[in-house]
């Protein structure tokens, strides 16, 4: 891999090299050897990261100021100078929150495939045969936080909030026998099937030992207070966004919006009969729940609207983007949870298995009403991330640690809300219903910045006509969720538990849009008569993942 003469590109190319020793998603995007069936997450490789990103950026000092590819060496700079901070903050050691830990990694490398009889199917079942281990590592780097707390300047340890979570989380995973639940296809032979039941026997013995761990070796020991102030928190938020903000400014718009948007969605209920006394928003939702023009029944109908909904949504963008020619290689599926929401997985770097947009249903309930769901598939389609996954995996300029492992919240996340918005003015909103469905993603946003930022510092709450409270709490969170976005109660828990274990994450939608929103306003007073949306968003996208502050001088030319 390390062929350039471009001085920046060979840090980066020396950097990731390293990485594809230790991670197969880093040897998958450099072309090399995979290191083993799982990602190493044990506290050596751990402190050996901090290091080596601490090397990187001394070589990157020693080169001439104009030495070398100025976008590359522009995010590369960013990142790794926030992933040290990460680390310093305690953050990246303690990793324990929902849907984030490494042993949530663990299951993703296995969740949605199959078994089979071919070499697929044995590299699959390495993985399941992996997963002791990388436990076991998972637990080690747990033990070396709590030990090392010192050198960090939050806490070594999550607090008991999260570690209950976590501990919860897993416990279903083994009651519901998860890792032995995993398809096997017809053909697969007995050996290879004995062999995906004892690996998956010997999974759930080590997800009971995390279990013990974190309930009886880290709680003891656990903060009670869930929020990490706010000097950890602006730095964490800086590093979840690769910018640094006013976080009182961004406070205050967060308010801001969260008033301004809940009159917009109570004028949009009221126009679509839900009134104006009472709850006209909760009553309106119920009344298009039921409407016969946004009610689907049965899988299939799902399915089909889906795929339907994102083959007109990419027919529409080419008046605002220049498509990319993989744009249309992904799948859309339906598939039965409790969680009752659309994301989205990229294709891996070799681009064995297609892009899936994913909408997924309550178990045993196959009815979901389109008119809420436009908007999520404008963020995690088109033009959201799915569109800049793959104008990013397609760019040849841009080096591979960019084009594929290069995530920042802030970035990928912020994108995609402003798609959101970007969708309605491209007209893709086609009717109240479905800007009723926006609004109300939007509001779901707004509570995030406040709470989130509320709970972490513990700033009063200003007077407002949304709620009495003057303190935070995160039940107080967790309501406004439920009655302001409408969203369920059992999500709207969980969204709480996140934002405590994840802080600063929950900036990277809305405020991640705001300062994409930022950058294209800056770039159209600059470009004055001449100014493009084309341009700006090809110019945007080919940079590559960035942190928000690069993205922004670099569009800027600063």
């Amino acid at each position: 891999m390390i062929r350039t003469t471009d001085p920046v590109r060979r840090i980066a190319d020396l950097y990731v090299a390293e990485f594809a020793a230790h991670e197969p998603e880093a040897a998958q995007a450099a072309g090399l050897p995979s290191p083993g069936p799982l990602a190493d997450i044990g506290p050596e490789w751990l402190q050996r990261k901090y290091a080596l990103q601490g090397e990187a950026l001394s070589a990157l000092d020693a080169l001439p100021p104009e030495a070398g590819d100025p976008t590359l060496r522009a995010a590369l700079r960013e990142r790794l100078e926030r992933e040290r901070l990460l680390f310093d903050t305690g953050f990246t050691p303690r990793l324990v929150a929902g849907l984030a830990t490494p042993v949530h990694l663990i299951r993703y490398a296995i969740e949605g495939l199959t078994v089979t009889a071919d070499a697929a199917g044995d590299e699959l079942v390495a993985r399941l045969e992996a997963v002791p281990s990388g436990v076991a590592q998972y637990i080690d780097a747990l033990r070396w936080s709590r030990d090392a707390a010192d050198r960090f300047s939050g806490t070594g340890v999550a607090p008991v909030r999260q570690l209950d979570t976590l501990a919860d989380q897993v416990q279903v995973w083994v009651d519901a026998d998860w890792f032995g639940s995993v398809p096997i296809a017809g053909a697969v032979d007995a050996q290879t099937r004995a062999r995906v039941r004892r690996a998956a026997d010997a999974a759930n013995v080590a997800l009971a030992d995390l279990i013990g761990v974190l309930r009886d070796e880290l709680r003891p020991v656990a903060p009670t207070v869930d929020g990490v102030g706010a000097e950890v928190y602006a730095d964490l938020a800086a590093a979840m966004l690769g910018a640094r903000i006013d976080l009182m400014d961004t406070y205050a718009y967060g308010w801001a919006e969260l008033e301004r948007l809940v009159t917009e969605a109570r004028n949009l209920a009221a126009g679509l009969g839900g009134g104006t006394d009472g709850d006209p928003v909760r009553a309106a939702a119920r009344l298009l729940d039921e409407d016969a023009r946004y009610r689907l029944d049965g899988v299939d109908a799902i399915r089909a609207w889906l795929e339907r909904r994102v083959d007109e949504t990419t027919e529409a963008l080419h008046a605002a983007f220049d498509l990319p020619a993989g744009i249309r290689n992904v799948d859309c599926v339906v598939a039965e949870a409790s969680t009752g929401v659309v994301y989205y997985t990229p294709a891996p770097p070799d681009g064995s298995v297609p892009s899936r947009i994913v909408w997924t249903i309550p178990s045993g309930v196959p009815v979901a009403a389109t008119w809420q769901e436009v908007t999520s598939v404008h963020h995690e389609g088109l033009p959201g991330h799915h569109l800049q996954f793959v104008v990013t995996a397609s760019s040849p300029d841009l080096h591979p640690w960019q084009r594929h492992l290069c995530h920042i919240h802030g970035y990928a996340e912020g994108w995609a809300h402003y798609a959101e918005q970007l969708a309605d003015e491209l007209g893709l909103i086609r009717d109240p219903a479905e800007r009723l469905g926006l609004v109300l993603g939007q509001i779901w946003r707004s509570v995030r910045i406040v709470a989130d930022i509320g709970l972490h510092t513990d700033w009063p709450i200003p007077p407002n006509p949304l709620v009495s409270e003057a303190t935070w709490s995160p039940e107080l969170a967790q309501r406004m969720l439920v009655d302001l976005a409408l969203v369920e109660p059992h999500l709207a828990g969980f969204e709480v538990d996140r934002y405590l274990g994840w802080p600063g994450q929950a900036l990277a939608f809305k405020v991640g849009a705001r300062l994409w929103n930022d950058a294209r306003a800056a770039r159209a007073a600059a470009d004055g008569e001449k100014f493009s949306l084309r341009e700006f968003h090809r110019d945007a996208l080919a940079l590559g993942p960035m942190g928000l502050e690069p993205l922004r001088a670099q569009l800027l030319g600063g």
